[in-house]
């Protein structure tokens, strides 16, 4: 959630689409000129069970995460709130709302756990919803999420051959590119992970080909 308190995205999304959605809610709040960040909020059964970004699930110690500030831990929500500069009101009627559903592996709000995908990365001995859970055993944890750069969708522009492309669309002889030097075939979208492998090796296999003279 954001320090708005709210919710604003299917947490179980990929991280490309997560991101997204933080940045266009943190700008709808707080405009362009605040950089965009949220709170990941889970309860203690939650935290010692699958741990929560560098805390590691029990029984790894957390106690030096706490002192050095990236974790955030509250006795109660309104508490957590204000360590993390949360509306504690809108936070604990974000959490109300969330538990009652959620105990019943449901999401009215963003359908989190509905998707194949989604339900692949839950925990498979974990039912009605391998995705959800209520938010109810205190004490309570928070880490601000940062959006961060892990790929690039933007590159040189190639041909169906990987050769690289001049401005006039011509092909530059003897130059070709795949994997993350290329343009991006997915356009700027992630439908799955090995979007960056895949078509690296295709290509790959595509250029040497065509160096070779194989597809003459």
């Amino acid at each position: 959630m954001t320090r708005s308190g709210k919710r604003f995205v299917n947490e179980s999304n990929s991280y490309h689409d997560f991101c997204q959605a933080m940045v266009a809610r943190c700008r709808a709040e707080d405009g362009d000129g605040t950089e965009p960040a949220a709170w990941f909020v889970i309860d203690h059964r939650a935290f010692r069970k699958y741990g929560l970004g560098y805390a590691k699930p029990a029984p790894v110690p957390y106690k030096a995460l706490i002192e050095n500030g990236y974790l955030l831990r509250g006795r109660t929500l309104p508490e957590l709130a204000a360590q993390m500069g949360a509306d504690a009101v809108q936070l604990e009627r974000t959490v109300a709302e969330f538990n009652g559903p959620a105990a019943r592996g449901e999401d009215p709000a963003f359908g989190k756990g509905t998707t194949s995908y989604n339900r692949s990365l839950g925990d498979p001995e974990h039912g009605p919803n391998p995705c959800l859970a209520p938010i109810k055993d205190a004490p309570f944890y928070a880490v601000r999420l940062y959006v961060g750069d892990l790929g690039t969708f933007a590159g040189l522009k190639t041909n169906s051959n990987a050769q690289v492309l001049d401005e006039d669309g011509r092909p530059l002889q003897g130059l070709y590119s795949v994997g993350n030097d290329a343009a991006s075939i997915m356009g700027g979208n992630y439908p799955g992970g090995g979007i960056t492998l895949g078509p690296a090796i295709t290509f790959g296999y595509i250029a040497a080909r065509h160096i070779a003279g194989a597809n003459e």
